[in-house]
């Protein structure tokens, strides 16, 4: 099976492993910044790591890439369908939402896993999101949180 087919297989059941999305991930085609440019509706790649539930539980819209230098990485839905930033520092050290004024983090190409493709680095956490092309409007990211001991993966579809 092809890793297209293998990954929405895996959508269509619901999870799978870390080790299965790593090869999956590794399998899929670069991504480059202009192709991050926009605004991107996310969902959970479930493989059992332990934020699973968490983003979908607080109504995560996605992400938002305005240029180099400033991506809203977190976007959230609120009650009223209104898409707003949120600034991730506090709500991955589990304190809540506090909107961000915006641009908590930055784009650029990396190496990692192998292939040089587009990463979104945040401003005030060890983490790096990568990503890789399923295909054109659909990508697998690739969380590298430096205290965690798996990666987070995660789906970013084109608005």
């Amino acid at each position: 099976m092809d890793a297209r087919k293998e990954f929405l297989a895996i959508l269509g059941e619901g999870e799978t492993d870390t080790h299965t999305a790593c090869r999956l991930f590794d399998e899929f085609g670069e991504v480059g910044l202009e192709e991050l440019s926009g605004t991107w509706q996310g969902m959970e790649f479930r493989t059992g790591h332990p934020l699973d539930g968490m983003l979908k539980k607080l109504n995560w819209y996605g992400k938002a890439f305005h240029d180099a230098e400033n991506v809203d990485p977190l976007l959230f839905e609120g009650p009223g369908g209104e898409i707003f930033p949120v600034d991730p520092a506090p709500l991955m050290d589990g304190r809540k939402l506090v909107k961000a004024a915006g641009g908590k983090a930055r784009m650029r190409m990396m190496l990692h896993r192998g292939k040089i493709s587009a990463a979104m680095i945040y401003d005030n956490l060890p983490i790096i999101d990568h990503f890789r092309k399923v295909e054109d409007g659909t990508l697998l990211g690739m969380m590298d949180e430096k205290t965690a001991a798996a990666p987070y993966f995660f789906i970013l579809q084109k608005k």
